[in-house]
């Protein structure tokens, strides 16, 4: 039996060094910012070189031609017999933090390890914590001498938090044929929280509704088309669209989904530098978060469709209820129109009579104890994990951080959290090994 258990230091260490890199790990490459995660698999790839000069495990890197700067990592510890077991998921990448627009309490790129056992820094949670939780688990198997009767596969990766820029990360993974081995035994995608197990995630399609108005003096609207205010029309009638096309799910409390699928917008662009200017352009940003019991590419083209209808509406001079102006008194007319920003991703149901889930369940229990394991589904999202179940692959879902800390200020995990988990990651390669 594998007696994995959290050295403190070290792990706090390994975190606080990924932590430091946080700055150049923000992916919003609209926002200008295109991480570089060669620096934290660097850093996985110096505590784990011993492993690897001992013949304990192979380390490989995979990026793709031009990306050498962002690649993933493939970490192999061979068995004794059949099968394997996979741990993927975990990404180098981290959502951009700013302390002072956002209200940060700690320099979220310095890593806070308070005497109360709580991580604070950007990372901690989703989901530098993770990678540093694997390299861990990696270094105590090796220190124990124990070789594992099916094969581990631990694969960290690039470009989760956002995938505007393709052919990286797990998807470049999957197209080389690298996960191919994986196959041979379940995968356990660790970026999740709460424990769980996480029994499913939603897929998500990102919008921009872009406006077209008139410009022009706010004393003056008969000569204007408020793109501003026609934005955020579109915006409501959007979302009101959506509740009825994409109601409740009768699966949904099946898997113990949080919440349905929902449609909101996020953000809003206006280009205008004077109260007094009506807008001629404005554009509102949003996203669909819909459970993996619908179609995102058929929704979001019909969403497509339905803002088009309305854009057509406007073309022939109808006047719509709840919409600003829509023609100027020489004629002039605004326009609408619906496209996607990014790739639609897909969400996961997981095979709730799958092996491996059961096995999940039973680890947890035994760490934490039955009454803290608890089910459940959320509508936050996973890069690619609907396309692992439909090559083959059983996903299912845990992970050891606080969901309320996904993508917020102050994000923040419990070391003590981590300690469960190194001990359930332990238990899995025991009891799938049996």
């Amino acid at each position: 039996m594998i007696s994995a258990q959290l050295n403190r230091d070290r792990f706090v260490n390994t975190l606080a060094r990924l932590v430091k890199l946080g700055h150049s790990l923000q992916n919003a490459p609209s926002a200008g910012l295109v991480p570089e995660e060669a620096l934290a698999c660097s850093v996985v790839e110096v505590m784990l070189a011993p492993l690897q000069a001992s013949g304990f495990a192979r380390l490989q890197r995979y990026s793709a031609i031009g990306q050498e700067s962002r690649p993933s990592l493939i970490v192999t510890v061979p068995g004794t017999q059949g099968g394997s077991i996979g741990f993927v998921g975990a990404h180098f990448d981290v959502v951009p933090a700013d302390r002072e627009k956002e209200n940060w309490t700690t320099d979220p790129f310095e890593l806070t390890a308070g005497d109360d056992g709580v991580l604070r820094g950007r990372g901690v949670t989703d989901c530098l914590g993770h990678v540093a939780l694997l390299t861990e688990l990696l270094l105590q198997l090796h220190s124990q001498g124990m070789t594992p009767r099916r094969t581990i596969h631990v694969v960290m990766i690039a470009n989760e938090e956002e995938r505007t820029i393709p052919g990286i990360g797990l998807e470049y993974l999957a197209d080389i044929g690298a996960l191919e081995p994986l196959k041979e035994g379940p995968v356990y995608w660790l970026d999740s929280a709460d424990f769980g197990p996480t029994l499913g995630t939603a897929g998500i399609a990102t919008w921009e509704i872009r406006a077209t108005g008139v410009g022009g003096h706010s004393g003056m609207p008969r000569n204007c088309v408020n793109a501003l205010e026609l934005s955020m029309a579109t915006a409501h009638e959007l979302c009101s669209w959506f509740k009825h096309r994409v109601p409740p799910h009768p699966d949904e409390s099946r898997w113990r989904f949080s919440s349905p699928s929902t449609c909101k917008a996020t953000r809003i662009n206006c280009d205008n530098n004077k109260i007094t200017k009506i807008p001629g352009y404005a554009s509102v940003l949003g996203d669909m978060r819909i459970t993996p019991f619908y179609d995102v590419a058929a929704i979001f083209g019909d969403a497509v469709a339905f803002v088009s209808s309305l854009n057509g509406k406007i073309q022939r001079g109808i006047e719509l209820p709840g919409f600003p102006q829509l023609r100027t008194a020489d004629g002039a007319t605004g326009s609408i129109e619906l496209v996607t920003e990014g790739k639609l991703t897909e969400g996961i149901a997981c095979k709730l009579d799958s092996p491996a889930l059961d096995i999940l369940t039973r680890a947890i229990g035994e760490v934490r104890g039955n009454s803290r394991v608890n089910p459940f589904s959320m509508t936050g999202s996973l890069p690619l994990v609907r396309d692992l179940q439909r090559r083959g692959y059983d996903v299912q879902i845990t992970g050891f951080g606080e969901s309320r800390s996904y993508h917020a200020p102050n994000e923040v995990a419990k070391l003590g959290d981590f300690e469960d988990g190194i001990r359930i990651l332990g238990r899995l390669v025991d009891l799938i090994g049996d």
